[in-house]
């Protein structure tokens, strides 16, 4: 399936959307804070990233910009999985480029239909 990139200061948010997504036979990474999702990145493109956005050093819209700025990842789609319910944070991350953007807490089975609305969608762009 998808490789996929999670990126949450939450070590339990991290640790079961790591679980769910695995169990849909998904390759998944995952990154506590934008440098290390850098890093991971840097290693290998993921097919699918999903950030939080208030993360500690650099924030997920930050990590968004520096992302839709790279020729590499500039495709790569990106959920924004977030607490955050601003306006503000909602029209930034649209204007960045966000593919999905996500209002936690999330049902699982909402955000299996998310993950595949965004995989599909990118798959059909790159055709």
């Amino acid at each position: 399936m998808a490789r996929i990139l999670v990126i949450d200061d939450d070590a339990t948010m991290r640790h079961l959307l790591r679980l769910h997504l695995v169990a849909l036979q998904h390759s998944v990474e995952v990154a506590a804070d934008a440098a290390e999702a850098i890093r991971t990145i840097l290693e290998k493109t993921p097919d699918l990233i999903i950030s939080d956005l208030n993360m500690p050093y650099m924030d997920g819209l930050e990590l968004l910009k520096a992302l839709r700025g790279d020729e590499i990842t500039k495709r790569v789609p990106v959920i924004v999985l977030t607490g955050s319910t601003s306006d503000e944070n909602w029209m930034e991350a649209m204007r960045l480029g966000v593919t999905r953007y996500v209002i936690k807490p999330v049902q699982l089975d909402e955000l299996v239909k998310e993950v595949n609305m965004a995989l599909k969608s990118s798959v059909q762009e790159h055709r």
